[in-house]
């Protein structure tokens, strides 16, 4: 018992002693510097300690988005581009980290924007036999181009639905531009001029100089009627005068409904303009 009492004694002594005192304390400031710098160190390798919530950067132009993220110092990186039918390019589409997640500050943000459409060839309408419905099928299922009619013209020699030309906007594009290589966006529309063999409406047939009786024929074969009949003064025989004026006048694109009437008007002898 007295040794034991005789160790503690000599401990406390020990720890109460001014030597033991500056040491402890020596050795107490340096952990609590040690502790201060591993902090410190700690922060400024994380910022600070800050973590900023990420924006939601989906479907914002990457202009925008790096304007709207530099106040919180993120960076972009473009890691893919994908063409989207009807989206203008350098539109976000997926971003990592997500949105309203937390990271710190001056973090990189990978993103997926929308990019540039890719330009197509255009086939020759000839390779589709010049049938319309061929020939979109094809230009949907290759590039996803749409086909829609802007216009049917009457053609009694062509099959329904060939294809006469298109327009790409407001520029029409023959069969001749296609063949020196014609270049569209995929994802467009197309607008076509096709044939119809029925229709209600046909061409102004040219009696200008022809015959009466002659015109009279052709008329008959366009499915229309001759209306009036007006006879300058030389007129002695109907039959064998000449036609100098029609209404409508003869056009070349002009159509007419099947049915109508053509006025006409004779003079006997033919026309000085005829021969």
């Amino acid at each position: 018992m007295d040794r034991v009492l005789s160790f503690f004694k000599e401990v406390w002594l020990f720890i109460s002693s001014r030597i033991f005192l500056i040491n402890f304390a020596k050795l107490l400031g340096l952990l609590i510097v040690l502790f201060i710098m591993t902090t410190w160190g700690l922060n400024c390798y994380t910022n600070h300690g800050e973590s900023v919530q990420v924006d939601d950067f989906m479907g914002m132009h990457l202009s925008d988005a790096k304007r709207n993220g530099s106040n919180k110092g993120f960076r972009f990186e473009v890691i893919d581009s994908v063409w989207k039918e009807g989206n203008p390019s350098g539109l976000i589409t997926n971003q990592d980290p997500k949105p309203l997640s937390r990271v710190k500050e001056g973090r990189m943000i990978y993103v997926t924007v929308t990019g540039k459409p890719k330009t197509a060839l255009l086939p020759l309408f000839s390779e589709s036999s010049y049938d319309f419905d061929q020939y979109s099928r094809r230009l949907e299922l290759r590039h996803k181009i749409k086909s829609r009619v802007k216009e049917r013209v009457y053609d009694r020699k062509q099959a329904n639905n060939t294809i006469k030309y298109l327009f790409d906007g407001d520029k029409k594009v023959t069969e001749s531009d296609i063949k020196r290589g014609y270049k569209v966006q995929e994802g467009s529309t197309l607008d076509f001029v096709v044939t119809e063999r029925k229709t209600n409406k046909m061409n102004i047939p040219d009696l200008k100089c022809m015959g009466f009786d002659a015109a009279d024929f052709l008329v008959s074969t366009y499915n229309l009627n001759i209306g009036q009949i007006i006879e300058d003064a030389t007129v002695t025989d109907r039959n064998t005068a000449y036609v100098y004026k029609q209404d409508p006048p003869y056009d070349e694109l002009g159509t007419i409904k099947m049915g109508a009437q053509i006025n006409l008007w004779l003079t006997q002898d033919l026309p000085a303009d005829c021969e």
